[in-house]
């Protein structure tokens, strides 16, 4: 072998070595975590694991369509009420008695899927943890996911026995008000941040103001998972926010701002509140007081 030929031979090799540290570097599931449960343990623990509970979020069409085998339906729709806006978290007697006419006990586990980018599982999940249930996860990658990974798909609706369920008083140190908002917007300090996670086009017609955009698509790959905790966690960092930050989240109905908090939480930051009330209330009391800037306040990390 010439000089020539072994010196190609070696930066290939050194090139193919890169190439492994970079992909086992960088690992994009989600083992053991508080938040976020991989579609393949899914599988494992429902089949091995009467007490584990499935829940489909994608809604009632999608899940008469096919489903994961074992799974129940509950969608957004079912833990939600309309007070002054749309889209407000259900009182905790209503919580009860859905979790208990679903067949969920305080002791269940519960693992969530949708196909809309984690915020419908989300929403759920928030629900859930606001009234106490700390067992509760999302699914890394929602339906198609599972069914990558060998889910047994049915028709057939999964009903299960009516159970027994106490909730928690509300967490309320999980929950911004519109009074708290608007004292944010009022008088903003550097360890108090508004995270608006709607579409930048959302965004362009009207925003809290102080507000940072961050869209909650940036949360994922491009196949559709969650980015690590170590890329939340640096990107959010770049777009301006701190890990001891206090974090209001809002999209339109705070549907979207759940899935955001769940991943941040999964990254280390430690307090975040939903504005339950979101856009749509903001904008009924105050009108759109913001108008769109020219350069909105958005990290670089956004690309949208």
């Amino acid at each position: 072998m010439t000089k020539r030929h072994l010196k190609r031979a070696l930066m290939m090799l050194l090139v193919v070595a890169m190439m492994a540290t970079t992909a086992c570097a960088i690992d994009t599931t989600y083992p053991g975590t508080m938040n976020v449960v991989e579609a393949d343990k899914v599988i494992g623990d429902i089949n091995a694991d009467s007490n584990i509970i499935v829940i489909d979020a994608r809604g009632r069409e999608a899940y008469d369509k096919g489903h994961m085998s074992g799974a129940i339906c509950m969608s957004v729709e079912d833990v939600v009420v309309e007070t002054t806006v749309p889209g407000m978290l259900m009182p905790k007697d209503a919580f009860e008695k859905l979790m208990a006419t679903r067949g969920i006990s305080n002791n269940s586990s519960v693992y969530i899927y949708d196909d809309q980018e984690g915020i419908f599982a989300a929403r759920l999940w928030w629900t859930m943890k606001v009234y106490g249930h700390e067992n509760v996860k999302i699914v890394n990658g929602g339906a198609s996911a599972l069914v990558n990974a060998g889910a047994t798909l049915t028709a057939e609706e999964t009903v299960l026995p009516a159970a027994s369920y106490i909730a928690d008083e509300l967490n309320q140190s999980m929950i911004a008000t519109i009074e708290e908002v608007t004292a944010v917007v009022n008088d903003p300090t550097s360890e108090v941040k508004l995270l608006d996670v709607r579409s930048a086009a959302e965004y362009a017609e009207g925003f809290i103001p102080g507000a940072i955009l961050y869209p909650h698509t940036q949360n994922l790959y491009k196949d559709g998972t969650f980015m690590s905790s170590r890329d939340i966690g640096l990107f959010y960092k770049d777009a301006g926010f701190e890990k001891d930050d206090t974090i209001i989240v809002y999209c339109k109905t705070s549907v979207r701002a759940t899935q955001a908090v769940a991943l941040l939480q999964e990254a280390g930051f430690t307090n975040l509140k939903v504005y339950d009330g979101a856009w749509l209330e903001w904008s009924s009391v105050n009108g759109v007081t913001a108008p769109p800037a020219e350069t909105a306040p958005v990290g670089e990390s956004d690309g949208s």
